[in-house]
């Protein structure tokens, strides 16, 4: 078939789809519906996929969570009633992990506050409170575990740990809420009706995954032994672990191993603690993209397969309308295989042209879903739109087949007397 055959065949098909335009449009709902999920849906996954590297990458990769918790990282259910039971974390595990070998850096979190619904402690300063302000108490040691990417001032100092000081580094969303455009260093903050003086400020962090302060910036860093003093009750912690270069594995086997030895953990029993990573953390997200595709792309197939039956209901009626066409064209002699292909590329720029549209429409989507989630990346992978192109037209060719054959079948001579 020649360059110019398929062209004026497709120019064919295009007026075909000028003049039946209601009709054109309801066949291809299916298939704009099936192309436009594959882009909206993989515009997503490859953006959640962006996030999770970037939040793993402002954690530090090496970085490893032991908690008695199986997973502190993002839940929908609450722990299990065996979770709830089990023995906290002491500041004693914290110093044997501290001298394993292959561990670089080691620093206890204490935590008064909530990541979800729940009491959150009151920060203030001349009557003006902080947004749900999340207290971490840490040992001096604390940034050199965590990448804490401190804007101006410093962290506190060992003295100030051992000496149970009132001192504290605030997030960027609790500096602009308590003081706007002043300087926040050196002034006195009230956190929980005890006096507290700011030695430092962190650096804003990228936004929330669906808008809002991120974590980072609603955090206050201060002494573990201060923040223990003021709030006795509290007993579980979590200890931060920074392996040393090229020990990661290694450095999980030995924290593995020797927490179940201090937790007098039975050969045969699980684990009564858990170890996470930032990795981990940000795990569910990966999962609940999993079931997304899971639910999303199979009802896409399903629009691609109503779209498909749309076509190859419309071609055929298209052949019976045209059947004195085709006897003319038989007569004056057309062969089979040019019927044929006469068909097929109207029912495939049929297809494509839904394809198009379907890609536009998922690009649509996909921007709306960067205002509502502005760190969410959104990228259309290339991949995507391909495939989403290529499906579409192959939907044409798969369901355009048995019209196109039924035209070329026709016995010109009885094509010619149809009315």
């Amino acid at each position: 078939m020649h360059i110019q055959e398929i062209g004026e065949n497709v120019l064919m098909a295009l007026d075909t789809l000028r003049t039946h335009k209601v009709r054109s449009a309801l066949t291809m709902l299916g298939v704009i519906g099936g192309t436009m999920t594959v882009i909206a849906i993989s515009s997503f996954l490859t953006g959640l996929q962006e996030y999770v590297l970037e939040q793993t990458k402002r954690f530090g990769p090496d970085i490893i969570f032991v908690t008695k918790w199986d997973n502190i990282g993002i839940r929908f259910s609450r722990p299990s009633q065996s979770e709830r039971s089990r023995k906290n974390l002491t500041i004693d595990d914290a110093r044997a992990i501290s001298e394993l070998p292959p561990a670089e850096s080691v620093s206890p979190t204490l935590l008064v506050g909530s990541f979800g619904p729940g009491t959150q402690p009151i920060v203030k300063y001349k009557g003006i409170e902080a947004n749900r302000p999340l207290i971490f108490g840490v040992w001096s040691n604390y940034d050199s575990v965590r990448n804490v990417y401190i804007r101006t001032g410093r962290f506190f100092t060992q003295s100030e740990q051992d000496h149970r000081a009132p001192v504290a580094i605030i997030g960027a969303a609790i500096a602009e809420t308590l003081f706007g455009a002043l300087d926040a260093l050196d002034r006195e903050i009230d956190v929980e009706g005890k006096v507290y003086r700011v030695v430092g400020v962190m650096e804003k962090a990228p936004g929330g995954l669906f808008g809002g302060d991120p974590v980072e910036d609603r955090e206050l860093l201060v002494p573990f032994e201060t923040l223990k003093r003021d709030h006795p009750e509290i007993e579980d912690i979590t200890v931060n672990v920074k392996a040393k270069p090229d020990q990661f594995g290694k450095l999980v086997d030995e924290i593995t191993e020797m927490m179940r030895r201090r937790r007098g953990v039975a050969n045969d029993k699980p684990n009564d603690f858990g170890i996470s990573t930032p990795g981990s953390i940000f795990e569910v997200l990966a999962q609940f993209a999993a079931v997304v595709s899971f639910i999303v792309f199979p009802l896409s197939a399903a629009g691609l397969l109503v779209g498909g039956i749309g076509v190859m209901n419309i071609m055929l009626v298209s052949v019976t309308e045209r059947t004195k066409e085709i006897g003319v064209r038989r007569a004056i002699g057309a062969r089979k295989s040019d019927i044929i292909w006469q068909f097929l590329t109207e029912a495939i720029t049929l297809t494509a042209v839904g394809g198009l549209i379907g890609i536009f429409a998922g690009w649509v989507i996909s921007l709306a879903l960067r205002q509502l989630a502005p760190t969410l990346p959104s990228i259309i992978p290339l991949w995507a739109v391909l495939l989403g192109f290529i499906v579409s037209c192959s939907v044409g060719l798969i369901f355009g087949m048995w019209p196109a054959v039924k035209a070329a079948r026709l016995d010109p001579i009885e094509a010619l007397r149809y009315e």
